[in-house]
């Protein structure tokens, strides 16, 4: 697919991923399939500009995203 096609030409590149519920996270995009976004380097993104780094890879169903901007 060409959405595929697309991200995967930005891998290792840093991204703002907000889900559907306004969850955001930021981080390196790892890796993409047609189910999920693999994020390495990643932390959930709270108040102003406080940040939790997540343990490992975060995966995230792609039918959340709401939206990714590259910062």
């Amino acid at each position: 697919m060409r959405r595929d096609r697309l991200l995967r030409e930005h891998l290792l590149e840093r991204f703002v991923v907000t889900l559907d519920d306004g969850t955001t996270f930021v981080g390196l995009l790892h890796s993409v399939d047609e189910n999920t976004v693999c994020m390495v380097d990643a932390a959930v993104m709270g108040a102003g500009t406080q940040r939790t780094p997540v343990d490992g890879e975060l995966y995230l169903d792609r039918f959340r995203i709401a939206f990714m901007q590259r910062p």
